[in-house]
């Protein structure tokens, strides 16, 4: 996801080359655009309506990373950056259940179900 978020960011490389065996390997980006990559790849592959969704269901963090097909790393990094823990309920899991919840529930509005954005 991370070279893909830098082709999404249309960010420009600097330099490439081919392995041996013929594979591409991009070998130089700005430091900025390394950031801004790995920020984007971690946005795609674990939103924030994802993140409160695990904190609702109660998954524990190495059952959220093994569901979402990251690392532990990653998933920590991006509860860090969120801040969903914080804004859920001060870091508590049991009161950051209790207010997902109602983040959750907002999520759907009318009869039909329909999802609308989830914001903080």
């Amino acid at each position: 996801m991370h070279e893909l978020s830098h082709i999404i960011l249309g960010h420009q490389l600097g330099s490439a080359m081919f392995t041996e065996i013929g594979d591409f390997v991009p070998s130089i980006y700005d430091q900025d655009q390394e950031y801004e990559a790995a920020w984007l790849g971690g946005t795609l592959l674990l939103p924030r309506p994802a993140l409160i969704w695990m904190r609702y269901r109660g998954l524990s963090d190495e059952d959220a990373s093994t569901h979402f097909g990251v690392s532990p790393d990653l998933l920590r990094w991006r509860i860090r950056m969120t801040g969903i823990d914080y804004q859920l309920g001060l870091g508590g899991r049991k009161s950051a259940r209790r207010v997902a919840r109602c983040h959750v529930s907002w999520a759907f509005h009318g009869r039909s179900k329909r999802p609308i954005e989830l914001t903080s």
